[in-house]
């Protein structure tokens, strides 16, 4: 009697557990189809709003877009997209009504928009500006993976290309960007005099470190031609190139600017300069009113000026360069040396120790046919790169 009872208390609370789970199954089941329901509601009616709000959108501002209406219609997108990545929105309706047109939108139409998101947002030194880049394709990743997609990065997916590409894509008509961008980071020594007598120097911490080079003007800067010129860049099979006539693309000297970013922690000394395409100008202001400073930067091993057109050669112009400091660099680059007229910052900068400007791989500098060469430019970087990590030797010049 007592085992049946046992039995019978045993089934009842069974039975009662059973009937709680099936009561919680039932309450987690019509929660969910609850969510799904607002999901999909509102899935439909967000989507339908962003279509209905930009209808037309490439009929509406092509060839004449304005980038208002592109920047209001990718935040739009944007927004619409993120949602879908927090599962705020039915993943499979958008599949069905979008029709694959939210991925290639954003394709299309993410640089310019990156691009005005960057400037209005004033990044300078203290942010890393390609964050914008990544956070894009982090977004993209998350779509095509909703869409049952493989996402690779078209472009910008290392660290060189994406500051090469922040680089010749700042403003061309003016050097503040360039100066703003070095003049974030530790210890700078700035000095400005009047227009475009101007100069920034980080000093490296190595005993045997070298001076590194580059200058933030470009032909194009509006104090030259008196007038803002605007550049569009386009890029195939690895060759940037301009995509307007009355405007290069500034790789001259822009992409050395972007290899002295590159190098920044390398150890060495980096000196961004201003007006070398208007004779020199931030460099004489340099060495005729700070006197101390041109001492400091001839204590170093070498001066490297990236800033030559080219791709696998070396100049040193009227420099008194020793014959050991040309088999040094010929045989730490395979460059060759080139002679021929010319002159740019060093040819002011180095008065007792030599200096060298190596090629970067731009082309037609100072005209709208200007291009660089995404593999010579890169090479360049390896080579110096690999040259600086070695121990140096000081190459003064010949007495």
């Amino acid at each position: 009697m007592d085992y049946l009872s046992l039995i019978i208390d045993a089934l009842g609370f069974l039975a009662t557990i059973i009937i709680f789970r099936l009561t919680v199954f039932r309450s987690v089941k019509e929660t969910k189809e609850q969510t799904r329901r607002e999901c999909v509601r509102a899935t439909l009616t967000d989507f339908n709003t962003i279509r209905r709000t930009h209808q037309g959108f490439y009929q509406k501002n092509s060839p004449q877009k304005t980038n208002e209406s592109m920047k209001e219609y990718l935040a739009d997108l944007e927004r619409f997209a993120v949602g879908c990545s927090n599962k705020a929105y039915a993943v499979d309706i958008v599949n069905s009504m979008s029709g694959g047109m939210l991925v290639g939108q954003y394709e299309k139409h993410f640089r310019n928009y990156i691009f005005d998101k960057r400037k209005n947002m004033g990044i300078n030194g203290n942010v890393k500006p390609w964050n914008l880049y990544t956070e894009f394709e982090k977004m993209m990743e998350e779509i095509y993976f909703l869409r049952n997609l493989q996402w690779s990065t078209p472009f910008l997916h290392t660290e060189e290309e994406k500051v090469l590409d922040y680089f010749i894509n700042m403003e061309i008509s003016s050097s503040d960007e360039v100066f703003r961008m070095f003049g974030g980071l530790d210890d700078v020594i700035e000095r400005h005099g009047k227009g475009k007598e101007r100069f920034l120097l980080v000093l490296g911490k190595r005993k045997d470190r070298c001076l590194i080079v580059a200058h933030a003007d470009t032909f194009f800067d509006e104090s030259y031609l008196n007038e803002v010129r605007e550049h569009k860049l386009g890029f195939k099979e690895g060759v940037y190139y301009s995509e307007v006539d009355n405007c290069g693309i500034g790789a001259d000297d822009r992409a050395g600017c972007a290899l002295l970013w590159l190098l920044r922690e390398s150890g060495h000394s980096i000196l961004v300069l201003d007006g070398e395409e208007k004779g020199q100008v931030g460099a004489n202001y340099l060495k005729e009113k700070h006197p101390e400073i041109l001492k400091i930067i001839n204590e170093h091993s070498f001066m490297i000026q990236l800033d030559r057109k080219g791709k696998t050669d070396y100049k040193c112009y009227n420099l008194s360069v020793t014959k050991k400091f040309k088999n040094f660099i010929e045989k730490s680059t395979g460059y060759t040396f080139t002679t021929g007229k010319g002159k740019t910052d060093i040819c002011t900068l180095c008065t007792d120790v030599c200096g060298v400007n190596l090629s970067i791989g731009y082309e037609n500098e100072h005209k709208s046919s200007e291009t660089l060469d995404y593999k010579a430019w890169l090479n360049t970087y390896q080579i110096v790169k690999n040259m600086l990590n070695k121990p140096l030797k000081r190459y003064p010049l010949k007495k």
